[in-house]
């Protein structure tokens, strides 16, 4: 019981010791009168951080004395940062195919069919084979789109498919590359 009740004399004693400096510095330089600039910062459900640092003394006659800054903190300040939209995936999940068949029975080939999941992004874009929006979509969407062919028959048409996630606080991009073989066609 005796050392609790010694313990708490000793703190209050600390404690207007403390105020009885900064008074009589106070009294001695009047500069220094000036409250110190205080700033505080806290998010919800947190003690507040606070940082004082008094003005220095700084006059003609007299060099700066150096004041030592004080950091006190109650709680962790926590401060949430976004990275941004995200893209969970972006497929194909129809493939193309190129014009086949004959003059006489022709088989016009197959469109490519996109689909895409964005989070943290209300709305998408997609690109197709180089700058500019070819449309815009839903974060959670698929495209069906024509798969122009050309060139001599064996080799691989390829077209380019940007999406682009679009939020106030940045932009995320994924690029997906899409070939089909370009067929013969055969005259009857």
């Amino acid at each position: 019981m005796r050392r609790r009740w010694f313990i708490a004399v000793l703190c209050a004693m600390v404690v207007l010791a403390v105020i009885a400096g900064i008074a009589l510095s106070r009294m001695r330089h009047p500069r220094d009168s000036a409250a110190p600039r205080v700033s505080v910062s806290a998010t919800a459900g947190s003690e507040p951080d606070v940082t004082a640092s008094p003005e220095p003394d700084v006059t003609a006659t007299h060099r700066p004395r150096s004041v030592p800054t004080h950091h006190v903190t109650a709680a962790p300040i926590v401060t949430a940062t976004t990275d941004g939209p995200a893209i969970a995936y972006f497929r194909v999940t129809g493939k193309p195919s190129c014009p086949s068949g004959t003059n006489q029975a022709p088989h016009p080939g197959d469109p490519v069919t996109l689909e895409w999941k964005v989070t943290g992004a209300d709305k998408t874009t997609l690109s197709v084979d180089g700058p500019g929006v070819y449309a815009e979509y839903r974060a959670k969407d698929s495209a069906t789109l024509t798969f122009s062919c050309g060139g001599d028959p064996g080799a691989y048409q390829t077209h380019t498919y940007l999406l682009t996630a679009i939020t106030p606080d940045g932009t995320r991009t994924k690029k997906l590359t899409v070939q089909a073989k370009i067929n013969e066609i055969t005259t009857v």
